[in-house]
């Protein structure tokens, strides 16, 4: 059995500010580089030995802090990368609610119906994430993993672990705030949550 370490990028300027991310950057904040410092102190005895990251930089800098002074690779994935949201990124949140209020209640509320002319669906994120998932532990049989992404992208692999549709994508029980946390990984390809790990607040986007 092998461990699968998923993990969401830390607090970054856009969150705080309620603003679409995507594939756009923002610096992570103060708060941020101490969420992602807590995620490296609770992994430091862990068996962790290969790090998976999107190469948005955000996420990046968060998997660097993680992995410390330790010597454990780091690689970075495209699939990873958060859901493309196209001409939304970089507006508020709120603007978007009332530019695009029909577009804007089936993203929140109704996610299995969502479609974007400029961007992704949640459909097209799980199939350009959980394939490649698979392949990845596939490859890396017997390595303790961890894979540093967004919140949506978690949620779609949370989701799936938990055999939570798209629809249900929003909903608390796939929630987890601490941002981080550890599933044991049976061969082949089964699994079973384990713990939730780390106390702190989980970035929007």
């Amino acid at each position: 059995m092998k461990k699968l370490y998923l993990a969401q990028h830390a607090e970054s300027e856009w969150d705080v500010e309620g603003r679409f991310q995507g594939r756009t950057n923002s610096l992570l904040t103060h708060k941020g580089r101490c969420q992602a410092a807590l995620m490296c102190e609770s992994l430091r005895n862990s068996s962790l030995n290969l790090i998976i990251s999107s190469p948005s930089p955000r996420a990046l800098e968060s998997a660097q802090m993680i992995r410390g002074t330790r010597t454990i690779p780091i690689i970075q994935d495209e699939h990873f990368l958060e859901m493309n949201f196209g001409d939304w990124e970089g507006q508020l949140m709120t603007d978007i609610e009332r530019s695009h209020p029909v577009q804007s209640e089936l993203f929140w509320n109704f996610p299995h119906l969502f479609k974007n002319e400029t961007g992704e669906d949640f459909y097209q994120v799980r199939e350009r994430v959980l394939p490649r998932l698979k392949y990845i532990l596939n490859e890396y049989r017997g390595h303790h993993l961890l894979v540093m992404t967004h919140p949506i992208v978690y949620r779609m692999i949370s989701g799936y672990y938990n055999h939570i549709p798209i629809e249900k994508i929003w909903e608390k029980d796939i929630e987890t705030p601490p941002g981080l946390k550890t599933i044991n990984v049976e061969e082949p390809w089964t699994y079973k949550e384990e713990i939730v790990t780390t106390d702190i607040n989980t970035p929007l986007n």
